[in-house]
């Protein structure tokens, strides 16, 4: 017999889930409540780190998440040593320490080797800068998956003299593909800042440990030269919209001084579908009321996603949106000839920024993804399907 008693603690018990609930926030689907965003602090026998626009990766490694990243050391030992990775060649090192102190730094591609001699546990306050005070360029693509495609946009990424590439999302179409992506973004020629995609945040389960600890926190801000640049997660469904870690970076960013210089928003669902004839818009309910009011209260107008495997850019309510999502060339095969654009912007300090649509220019031999038969069978594709397993076949790409 169910009495008065438990029905009351029943419903005391579900009311304190739903404020829990609301306050967290729901993913969907696959429910699941929003992650914990990662420490900014990282512990050893040797040495006791904070750090700001870094994630600790492993043990002793870190990752650089903006492009000018700051790390306070204590050395409990007479020496440590760590690595920071995703860190741009040109970018300075800056040491604020005491005069006793040794600081040794070896570069290697994107990543920092530090050595740190001292004797006692004062601070020791290092932080990166990056010669931008005229400008830079910087490259968005999104939807690569993590194959030959991915290695290619980087190739081109860096052929174009891009300071850094924001990846938009969906670097995982097929088994194998996310740890494999982890690695190109390691070893890329230049520093990649991801945002999450739909395929990004599961596989066989919840991944969001492999995300937060070896490519970045799935909402999070940094300026450079006089702009800012937001990355925010819609790779899934939310309840409510305004909860979570991304409702909370809202807040904070509401919360500050006004920011006078350009923003640029990154993520990986449009709120608008570019394409007439399909709707892979954000679709929590008032996600995209949530999305475009917190744009407008900040001054945001420029809006970067994926997810579409589109080029294109239209006005809406206010958001000039781009639509970055050929990072796969799909649409190479779908036309048979190279069509696949990526996005470049210049930013200036006190100047709009001025964006260009860029060829892809990704060779016929880089188009590998099992993702793109796949594609071209559920459309019915018949003359592609023949033309690209002919392809396939061909003696330049049978390695």
């Amino acid at each position: 017999m169910i009495t008065r008693r438990k029905l009351l603690a029943g419903g005391a018990l579900f009311g304190a889930l739903g404020i829990y609930s609301y306050q967290r926030g729901l993913r969907y689907p696959r429910l699941s409540f929003e992650h914990v965003p990662p420490a900014n602090v990282s512990e050893s026998t040797k040495h006791t780190m904070r750090f700001i626009d870094c994630i600790a990766s492993m043990h002793n490694v870190l990752r650089a998440i903006a492009p000018e990243p700051s790390i306070e050391v204590s050395v409990r030992e007479k020496a440590t040593q760590f690595t920071l990775k995703n860190v741009a060649p040109n970018a300075r090192l800056v040491i604020d320490a005491p005069v006793n102190a040794v600081i040794n730094e070896a570069i290697e591609g994107l990543n920092r080797e530090l050595e740190i001699k001292h004797s006692n546990q004062d601070s020791i306050k290092l932080s990166w800068k990056l010669p931008v005070s005229e400008g830079f360029d910087f490259a968005v693509m999104g939807d690569t998956g993590g194959g030959s495609e991915l290695d290619w946009t980087l190739k081109r990424a860096r052929q174009l003299d891009a300071q850094f590439l924001l990846h938009l999302g969906d670097f995982n179409y097929s088994e194998g593909e996310y740890a494999r992506a982890i690695e190109q973004f390691d070893a890329a020629p230049l520093p990649c800042y991801v945002t999450i995609g739909n395929h990004d945040f599961h596989d066989n389960g919840l991944i969001y440990g492999d995300f937060l600890t070896r490519i970045g926190p799935m909402n999070h801000s940094f300026e450079l030269a006089g702009t800012r640049f937001i990355n925010i997660d819609t790779a899934a469904d939310f309840w409510p919209a305004s909860a979570g870690q991304r409702g909370m970076l809202f807040n904070q960013l509401r919360n500050e001084k006004p920011f006078s210089g350009e923003q640029v928003l990154f993520t990986h669902r449009p709120i608008n579908d570019p394409r007439h004839y399909d709707d892979h818009e954000v679709g929590s309910i008032g996600g995209i009321d949530y999305l475009v009011e917190q744009c407008t209260a900040l001054g945001i107008t420029n809006f970067l996603h994926g997810h579409v495997h589109h080029s294109a850019e239209l006005d809406f309510r206010g958001l000039r949106q781009f639509s970055i999502g050929e990072g796969l060339g799909h649409e190479n095969l779908v036309l048979q000839k190279p069509v696949a654009k990526l996005l470049m912007a210049t930013v200036e300090p006190n100047k709009k920024l001025e964006h260009r649509w860029v060829d892809l220019n990704m060779p016929w031999s880089a188009h590998q993804s099992p993702t793109h038969l796949y594609k071209l069978k559920r459309d019915g594709r018949s003359r592609q399907i023949e033309w690209y397993e002919q392809l396939l076949a061909s003696e330049n790409l049978k390695s």
